[in-house]
């Protein structure tokens, strides 16, 4: 772990009761203690009865119980209709998927998700990722995920909103620390602070996780520290400062040929690809009543976070790519084979078209180098490649070894929310009015390099092995800028006793921005305005005999990214015309996208509008609490990424796409039994008949397309999702518990005609166990995928891997994201 500059940053942020709070008059309302907020930022939360959505609640005693590694896994093992993959392999980059909708770090993959802390969007501003590593598991006070697309949680709430609330000095009392570890080297620690006087309050967390992981080259770090200043007035006014501090370096080392995987399940394909975030984070939050039916709140918030990304590949460039007519690109070119045909004899151009045979990569030019200089009486090493690639690098003789994709990015967000809420009543009639407004703005400096490099044939790693050569038409350094004003309300009316309506709307008018600094790229500018109002509408009924029923239909929009508006299908014809004004040829123009390393000119896309509908029953009965639910989520002009390449593609607008399912869980307890059980079934499918570019699949065309039809299923998403788990207590102070997780099949990407075999479902098994003393020390451990099942979560059409591992007997270009193996770990937990 690195020298981290914790006390670098210090500042506000916001906390309090958020989405939770609740006056006194409030109380004597509401009969269920439970309630969800349903706008972002501080406020009141409303009953769950009267709430006409499904919403899954987590509490801090539940994280703790279930023994997860962050939040990414702890959704994984217990909420329903939710999954993650593996396609970075690393526990901290998951991919979290609900409902088909996906909330992920890797930037350019398309999100469905907006993620709320402490009401503050941390959605970055690039690509609306969510980095999980910066997310504290044990600084977490609850969460809420909240299904469908609720307009009042703001833009790219396509499938649902995950409101997580932090700790603070009222919500937690107390010292404590907890360190853990086991398989994979990993050692996870966290101690926290917090408490109150009544009227003051603070908290303190610090958490740190380190592993070397369980395959090669894939040791990772984070350090989170988190802190809150908190002050009540009773239960009249509420205030509270947050800070921030993350830091982690991730190694994430991707998917592996079906091949090499049947070989080596920890091997990797190439390496390293590293993250490394560094992100401040201040905020602050208030709500105060200025009379016992009016309620002001209001927040505001900045955030920093600079990432920096190393990913060592195979090279997608051919020896001879860049000989002939298109070696003019490079200044140098002419007078390197000028030297080398005067010196040596080396004429490149017949290397190039085939008259110096056997010559058909990095090494063998080398070599052939060293020949011809040692006969001609010359020294080898006064030719070695190395210390000329720089500038042979655009005479022909580029590198197909590999290749070093270099980025850093600067994103900075800031932005506030205001809300009014009147709990008077409404012509007789229980009522809940919410109006407010919201303004974000977020800025990205993005530069990206593509080095040449050789690669260890051992390890296939990159590190320390690039050329110093630089491939100039690959370089970007580009700014954006995002700026969303939002107005929104919400009005919850009681028209029975047991009869609620609930009607809200939001209103968005999103700008963005993109500006080329290098001077070289005018293709890349653009100026892109999108504006909607989406309404909501819902009714919940409870029955005398105890069910809550309800029923809803909603809209949300999601305006394409920075990063999708960059990179998308129009960019061929715009880059064309900009190389005519340049007197280029315009048949020399790349068109691909290689991400997150690159952007390319951006003709605009459409803005993703998603219309859901829900209508589900939830209640207790003999001590059983259960719902079922389902739903439908209609996506018009929804973008997808189309591969052009191994790391390469773009972003296109389809026309429609739907997910449509069944959600169903029961929970309850016996005595000294606690259960839960749930099912999901997830219908995601194509709505209409287009082509897709997807060069890698067999049945892909002469342009690299393959036809896609109604009902072709959305690669990636799981169609049955089933978690079973149970606690059994021995006594006071000794419990075990067991879970159980089933996915079914699922569509690899890059095969969205559905034409080849889908990527296998997989059973898990989990045990845990605790021993608690006296309330303050507690012993715990756990086991994950206990009979060792050998399964993979991802799966991706690819290059063909035979030029890296020539020697693979299985050289189908299908790359895979393999599980972990069996796995335990030992904890200590000691609270005073």
């Amino acid at each position: 772990m690195r020298a981290h500059t914790i006390l670098k940053t210090l500042g506000l942020a916001a906390l309090g009761l958020s989405f939770k709070v609740a006056t006194g008059a409030e109380a004597a309302a509401i009969e269920e203690i439970e309630v969800v907020g349903t706008t972002p930022g501080a406020g009141l939360g409303l009953a769950l009865k009267k709430i006409p959505f499904a919403v899954q609640s987590t509490r801090a005693a539940d994280l703790e119980s279930a023994q997860s590694l962050d939040l990414s896994d702890y959704m994984n093992q217990r909420l329903g209709t939710v999954n993650i993959n593996s396609a970075q392999n690393n526990p901290l980059q998951a991919d979290v998927q609900f409902r088909g909708f996906t909330a992920s770090p890797l930037l350019g993959l398309p999100q469905g998700i907006a993620v709320y802390q402490n009401g503050v969007r941390i959605n970055e501003p690039l690509g609306d990722a969510v980095n999980w590593d910066l997310l504290p598991e044990s600084a977490v006070a609850g969460m809420d995920l909240i299904s469908g697309a609720n307009p009042l949680y703001g833009l790219n709430t396509l499938g649902g909103a995950l409101a997580i609330t932090m700790k603070n000095g009222f919500n937690f009392s107390g010292q404590q620390a907890e360190v853990y570890g086991g398989s994979f080297d990993r050692v996870v620690t966290s101690l926290e602070s917090g408490g109150n006087n009544g009227r003051w309050g603070y908290y303190l967390n610090l958490n740190y996780f380190d592993e070397q992981g369980w395959r090669a080259v894939s040791d990772s770090d984070s350090l989170n520290l988190y802190g809150s200043l908190n002050w009540r007035n009773e239960e009249i006014s509420t205030f509270n400062l947050n800070v921030q501090k993350g830091d982690s370096k991730l190694r994430g080392n991707g998917a592996v040929p079906v091949g090499l995987l049947a070989i080596q399940r920890d091997a990797i394909f190439t390496a390293p690809d590293i993250t490394d975030n560094d992100m401040s984070m201040l905020a602050l939050d208030g709500s105060h009543f200025v009379t016992p039916g009016l309620q002001l709140a209001g927040s505001a918030f900045w955030r920093e976070n600079k990432t920096d990304s190393f990913n060592g590949d195979a090279s997608e460039f051919e020896l001879c790519e860049f000989s002939g007519g298109n070696a003019a690109l490079f200044e140098e070119a002419d007078a390197v084979e000028d030297q080398l045909d005067e010196l040596l004899g080396i004429d490149l151009d017949e290397i190039c078209t085939g008259a110096d045979a056997g010559i058909d990569d990095f090494s063998s030019l080398e070599a052939f180098i060293g020949q011809q200089a040692l006969q001609a009486g010359l020294e080898p090493e006064d030719f070695a490649l190395e210390d000329v690639v720089g500038e042979l690098s655009g005479s022909g003789v580029l590198s197909d070894e590999a290749i070093n994709n270099i980025s850093h990015r600067r994103q900075r967000s800031r932005g506030f929310d205001g809300k009014l809420t009147s709990l008077d009543d409404l012509f007789a009639h229980g009522n809940r009015l919410t109006i407010g407004f919201s303004y974000f703005r977020g800025t990205a400096a993005f530069d990206s390099v593509l080095e040449l490099s050789r690669l260890d044939p051992v390890t296939r790693s990159t590190a320390g092995l690039g050329t110093g050569a630089f491939v100039d038409t690959a370089a970007t350094s580009v700014d954006t800028r995002t700026e969303t004003l939002g107005f929104y309300f919400t009005d919850t009316i009681d028209l029975t006793e047991r009869l609620f309506l609930t009607v809200g709307g939001r209103y968005n008018d999103s700008d963005i921005r993109l500006r080329d600094r290098s001077g070289e790229r005018p293709e890349l500018d653009g100026d892109h305005h999108f504006s909607r109002f989406n309404p909501s509408v819902g009714l919940s009924y409870s029955l005398a005999s105890g069910p809550n029923i309800y029923a809803s239909w909603s809209e949300s929009n999601r305006m394409p990214t920075p990063i999708e508006l960059a990179c998308n299908e129009g960019v061929f014809e715009l880059a064309q015309q900009f190389a005519l004004e340049r007197g280029e040829d315009p048949e020399d123009i790349d068109f691909e996208c290689r991400l997150p390393n690159a952007f390319l000119a951006d003709p605009p896309l459409d803005d993703v509008v998603t219309r859901s509908v829900e209508l589900g029953v939830r209640g207790d009965a003999a001590g059983i609490n259960y719902q079922l639910g389902l739903f439908r989520a209609s996506n018009r002009d929804d973008i997808i990424f189309q591969t052009t390449g191994r790391a390469t593609g773009l972003f296109a607008n389809v026309d429609r796409t739907r997910r449509q399912g069944l959600e169903a869980s029961l929970r309850g307890s016996s005595g000294p039994l606690q259960w839960y059980a749930s099912y999901s079934y997830i219908e995601a499918t194509f709505q209409d008949d287009f082509a897709v570019l997807s060069p890698n699949h067999p049945n892909a065309d002469a342009s690299g397309s393959i036809a896609v039809q109604r009902g072709d299923r959305l690669p990636g998403i799981p169609q049955n999702l089933l978690k079973l788990g149970a606690d059994y207590r021995f006594g006071k102070n000794f419990s075990i518990g067991v879970e159980a997780l089933h996915n079914s099949a699922q569509v690899l990407r890059g095969d969205e005609s559905n034409d080849l075999d889908r990527l296998d479902g997989f059973t898990l098994f989990n045990l845990r166990a605790s021993y608690s003393y006296r309330d303050t020390l507690t012993i715990f451990a756990r086991a994950s995928n206990i009979f060792d099942k050998k399964y993979e979560n991802f799966g991706l059409l690819g290059e063909n891997p035979d030029e890296v591992l020539p020697d693979l007997a299985d050289t189908r270009p299908l790359f895979l994201g393999a599980g972990a193996p069996r796995a335990a770990w030992l904890g200590l937990r000691v609270r005073f």
